[in-house]
């Protein structure tokens, strides 16, 4: 026997044993965390803070930028300054998510030539009152920023 052939021969030895010993997690049960991957309904929302709060102790935070008027400004979390540059950020964020939709219906109707007399018939008002609260919004905004 060749040295070469007689080091394949350890090497294959030594690999094989230290496969049978390598651990996986074939064994393991799952995820330890029920109802993570539930819708975001009402009943869902329900259970899964039911879960979190049941089994470690914590409580579940609501979103700040979701609250109403008066919740939002007496959050003691975070002080003004904070809350209304969160709610910049925040709102970018969302705007962001708009901007993605409307790109990709916008492609989706010209690549498709969907014209606008194929909407249905609340859509047109739709885009228009869509349109407005744009607007406003981007009143307000200016009001913030000056």
């Amino acid at each position: 026997m060749s040295i070469s052939s007689k080091l394949k021969e350890i090497i294959d030895e030594i690999v094989h044993e230290e496969l049978e010993e390598a651990s996986t997690t074939g064994n393991v049960p799952g995820y330890q965390t029920p109802y993570a991957f539930t819708g975001n309904d009402k009943e869902s929302k329900k259970k899964k803070e039911k879960q979190a709060t049941n089994s470690t102790g914590y409580t579940v935070v609501k979103e700040m930028y979701d609250q109403n008027y008066p919740s939002f400004k007496q959050d003691e979390g975070k002080n003004s300054k904070q809350k209304v540059n969160g709610a910049i950020k925040e709102i970018n964020k969302r705007l962001f998510q708009i901007e993605r939709i409307i790109n990709r219906a916008s492609k989706l109707k010209s690549e498709d030539g969907i014209t606008n007399d194929k909407y249905w018939k609340s859509t047109g008002p739709r885009i228009n009152k869509i349109a407005e609260r744009l607007f406003k919004v981007s009143k307000k905004l200016r009001e913030i920023a000056g």
